[in-house]
């Protein structure tokens, strides 16, 4: 079974379960463009007055909301957009927009006690890449042009087909040492050559992503970066906001290491929201509202200070690591998620 059909499973029992008192009707749409999406509504048969249109991306419902909402197939239905973004939004008593980030029903849950990570490891920060996108590739580049990536364990991998999509856009930006930096790729490390950079569907022996907690990137590092599936649209000079929620933003906090997420504006905001201790300190300040490329800065920054300024910062902030640790494996977040899908569409 699939990654995409273990989700789609997953998604629709638990929507299904919190829906119980409507006959509903889930309307997969993944990664549809907007044509697709309206030729999906003209094609499948709707059965039920309460219908939800399932999909991670914010961006793929954009100025067409209101186009769904009005679709001849779903005139005086109860139609909800679900997305793996930011926030709930009430349009009128039958359309909604609601916030329901389904990988976190994803994750395994570890059932061991809290324990620090030791005060005798290699690297103050790790952090993996696998799907090559033109937000990593500049975060890698500008690591390296600063000779850090010696400094912590990094992995980026190099997929041509997708290299060659964003390659334009790369030489545009004018990166000092684009082509040395390319041809550098794929990073790999050395143990896990087989699998190349981490990627959870290789650890997949039971339904939900797993983290290989003795991996080095987890466990010889104090804090992991991990950068967001979207963040923001290229060109970046546009300002548009990519708002997404993925399995990426919860591993630190399962892995016992201090959170550094490279997301769009407003991400540390919506993780706080849900109860996360998001160390804001560690970085520069005002780094949840900064654009794209300022977060890239201030994240060369802050792994330019090395090791000895993560593990103190580590030891000094262990009671909000552990209470990540111990909300993460508890099902506090699913309830509150839940709580506020029931909230917004109570009268």
């Amino acid at each position: 079974m699939t990654e995409a059909v273990l989700r789609k499973k997953k998604t629709e029992a638990v929507l299904k379960k919190f829906f119980k008192e409507y006959k509903l009707q889930l309307i997969p749409i993944g990664s549809q463009t907007p044509s697709q999406i309206f030729n999906t509504l003209k094609t499948i048969e709707i059965t039920s007055d309460t219908v939800i249109l399932t999909n991670g991306d914010v961006w793929r419902y954009a100025n067409i909301e209101h186009g769904i909402f009005n679709h001849i197939a779903l005139q005086g239905k109860t139609v909800l957009l679900q997305t793996g973004g930011y926030s709930n939004i009430k349009y009128n008593n039958l359309h909604y927009h609601i916030s329901f980030p389904m990988w976190y029903w994803d994750r395994t849950h570890c059932t061991e006690d809290f324990i620090p990570l030791s005060s005798n490891i290699e690297y103050g920060f790790s952090c993996l890449n696998n799907a090559t996108s033109i937000d990593r590739f500049i975060l890698g580049h500008n690591l390296y042009i600063n000779n850090l990536l010696e400094d912590m364990v990094f992995s980026q991998n190099l997929v041509e087909s997708s290299l060659e999509r964003i390659e334009q856009d790369l030489n545009i930006l004018d990166l000092p040492k684009f082509h040395e930096y390319k041809n550098l790729l794929p990073i790999l490390l050395d143990d896990y050559k087989d699998i190349g950079p981490i990627n959870f569907k290789n650890f997949r022996n039971q339904p939900g992503w797993v983290i290989p907690l003795d991996h080095p990137a987890f466990s010889n590092a104090y804090c992991f970066i991990s950068v967001e599936s979207e963040c923001e649209e290229y060109p970046y000079s546009r300002n548009i906001n990519l708002p997404i929620v993925t399995e990426k933003s919860y591993k630190s906090f399962i892995t016992r290491q201090i959170p550094l997420v490279v997301g769009a504006r407003g991400h540390y905001a919506y993780l706080k929201d849900l109860g996360f201790e998001m160390m804001e300190d560690f970085l520069p300040n005002g780094y949840d509202d900064m654009p794209f490329l300022k977060k890239v800065d201030a994240i060369v920054s802050t792994v330019a200070k090395g090791k000895e300024f993560a593990k103190d910062f580590y030891f000094s902030h262990l009671p909000e690591i552990q209470h990540n640790y111990e909300l993460v494996n508890s099902t506090k977040v699913e309830e509150l998620v839940l709580k506020r899908i029931h909230t917004l569409l109570t009268p």
